[in-house]
C-alpha cells in the first residue's frame, strides 16, 4: 500500500506534467508565421497585357494566344516562404518610399485610406478628413498612374513620378534588389530599361492630359538595396540607393512590340500568331504549360480562328 504522503506526491506530480502539457505552445512563432506564407496562389489574369509581361524576354504572343483559345487559366505560382516574405517586404519598402521618404518630390493620384477623399496629380497631400467630431489627419496612398497603348493592346501602371527640379516629372521604376546583385550591378537591369522605354513611348505618343507634365525623352531606375548598402562616390557615403539615367530608344522596344501586335491581332480578328521557340526542345517550350498543343500541328501560326 502506497503511503498517503507518496500518493499526494505522485498525484501532485502527475497534476503538474498534464498542467504543463495542457497549457505549453502548440506551435512555435516562424511554424505560425509559415501557416499564412508562401504556398500556391492563382497566377496573374492574362486577360489584360501588361508592360511588365512584354518587356520579359520570354514574353511570347503565341502562349497568350493559346492560353484564350483553350480557355486554360493562368499557371499557380509556388512561393516558398522565403520568396513571399521576400516580394512582399519588396512592395513595402517601395511604398513607404514613395508615400514617406520621397517627402512631397512624388506627383500623382492620391486616395485617403480612411475618408477616401482623392487628388489627381499633385504633390503628396495634407489636410484632414471631414469628420464629425474632432479631426483625423488623411493617411494618402499612392495611386499609380496607369498608361495604356491600344494599338498593342497594353497597358502599366508607373511606379512613381519624381519632381526632381525639372520643368517636367521624372518617371521612375523602382526595384528592390538582393545585395550580391547591388554591389556588383554596372547598368539597369535589361526587363527595367525596357520598361522605362515603353512608358516613355506610350505617353509621348499618347493623348493623355498630363503628357506634357512628364518627361519622355529620359527616365530613371532606381534601386533599393535589401542590406545595408555601399559606398556611392557622388554622395561620399553608404547608401542602399542606385539610381540610373535611361535614355528613350524605341528601337530598342520594336520586337516586343511586334510580339505585343500579333496578339492584339489574334485577339482583334483571330489571327494565330508566331511564337518564340523553334521546336519544342528549345528551352522556354520545355517549360511551357501549352508547349504540347502548341507543336502539336493543330494551331498554325497565320491561320483565322473564330474567336
Amino acid at each position: 500500500m502506497v503511503p498517503p504522503e507518496e500518493g499526494g506526491r505522485m498525484t501532485g506530480s502527475w497534476l503538474r506534467n498534464a498542467l504543463h502539457k495542457a497549457t505549453r505552445p502548440k506551435a512555435s512563432v516562424i511554424g505560425v508565421l509559415k501557416q499564412h506564407l508562401g504556398g500556391q496562389t492563382p497566377g496573374r489574369s492574362m486577360k489584360i497585357l501588361h508592360a511588365s509581361d512584354i518587356t520579359r524576354i520570354d514574353f511570347c504572343p503565341r502562349r497568350w494566344a493559346l492560353f484564350d483559345m483553350l480557355e486554360k487559366d493562368p499557371p499557380m505560382d509556388s512561393l516558398s516562404t522565403a520568396l513571399d516574405v521576400t516580394f512582399r517586404m519588396g512592395k513595402a519598402t517601395e511604398q513607404l518610399l514613395v508615400e514617406e521618404w520621397a517627402g512631397d518630390a512624388i506627383v500623382g493620384n492620391w486616395r485617403c485610406r480612411h475618408c477616401g477623399e482623392q487628388r489627381t496629380m499633385v504633390p503628396h497631400p495634407d489636410g484632414y478628413c471631414v469628420v464629425p467630431i474632432g479631426k483625423r489627419k488623411h493617411w494618402w496612398q499612392y495611386r499609380q498612374l496607369v498608361v495604356s497603348a491600344p494599338e498593342y493592346g497594353v497597358e502599366g501602371g508607373i511606379d512613381a513620378l519624381f519632381n526632381i527640379g525639372a520643368p517636367q516629372l521624372m518617371i521612375t521604376e523602382i526595384k528592390t534588389i538582393n545585395p550580391a546583385e547591388f554591389e556588383t550591378m554596372l547598368v539597369p537591369q535589361p526587363e527595367h530599361r525596357l520598361r522605362t522605354n515603353l512608358y516613355m513611348k506610350i505617353i509621348a505618343e499618347s493623348h493623355h492630359p498630363f503628357r506634357e507634365k512628364i518627361n519622355t525623352s529620359e527616365a530613371r531606375v532606381l534601386y533599393i538595396s535589401r542590406g545595408y548598402g555601399k559606398l556611392n562616390a557622388e554622395w561620399n557615403e553608404i547608401l542602399p540607393f542606385r539610381e540610373f539615367a535611361v535614355t528613350r530608344n524605341d528601337a530598342d522596344l520594336a520586337e516586343f512590340l511586334k510580339r505585343a501586335a500579333a496578339l492584339k491581332a489574334f485577339r482583334t480578328i483571330g489571327l494565330l500568331p508566331q511564337g518564340i521557340c523553334t521546336t519544342a526542345l528549345d528551352k522556354y517550350a520545355k517549360a511551357c504549360s501549352v508547349g504540347q498543343p502548341c507543336f502539336s500541328g493543330t494551331y498554325p501560326a497565320g491561320h483565322s480562328v473564330t474567336l
